[in-house]
């Protein structure tokens, strides 16, 4: 039996800048980038047949209801997907299943999240989870790194590490928020 890889294929990308972009909420980027992203497979929106949207935080107003007016995808089936950090590809992840199911032959998966309009340390997460309740983000993130050092001996340079090559990555990227490269003494 083939794979699911012999059924699915990408046939457009879209993605917007990435930054402090004050003046576009959450909605007019998810539009820029699947637009982009139609341009480049050659096809509109009246071509979807589905869609997936992957975005954390439900406060901020996208849900599958609200892509739809903006896309003029009335009629068809658009659901939100969230996983934390990874929002967008488990919306990637429930598409490429819809198509290699046979369900859809042509569907748009994207993600989206706009933090820095909250400050640098982003969005405190909701709800009673002893640990991650009232936290943001980064703090996870901090919480996780600490558990690391004190596990499995990592050291800040390990982490220094994933700056510089996340750093040379940007360089190459057009859209990227930091294109310069730095080293590990900086």
């Amino acid at each position: 039996m083939p794979g699911i890889k012999d059924r699915v294929a990408i046939v457009g990308v879209g993605c917007t800048k990435f930054g402090e972009i004050w003046e576009k909420d959450q909605e007019d980027l998810l539009v820029e980038a699947v637009y982009e992203a139609l341009d480049d497979a050659g096809i509109t929106p009246q071509d979807i047949e589905a869609a997936w949207v992957g975005v954390l935080y439900h406060f901020t107003g996208i849900s599958g209801g609200t892509f739809v007016e903006p896309m003029k995808l009335f009629g068809k089936p658009v659901t939100r997907v969230e996983n934390f950090c990874a929002s967008g590809m488990d919306a990637f992840r429930n598409a490429c299943y819809a198509v290699a199911a046979g369900v859809y032959d042509i569907v748009v998966a994207c993600g989206v999240e706009k933090l820095l309009d909250e400050g640098s340390s982003g969005l405190p997460m909701e709800g009673g989870h002893p640990v991650m309740g009232g936290t943001s983000a980064p703090g996870m993130f901090a919480l996780a790194a600490t558990r690391a050092f004190h596990e499995w001996g990592w050291t800040k340079e390990y982490l220094a590490h994933v700056a510089v090559k996340n750093h040379k990555n940007g360089v190459a990227h057009p859209k990227a928020h930091f294109r310069r490269a730095i080293t590990i003494d900086d």
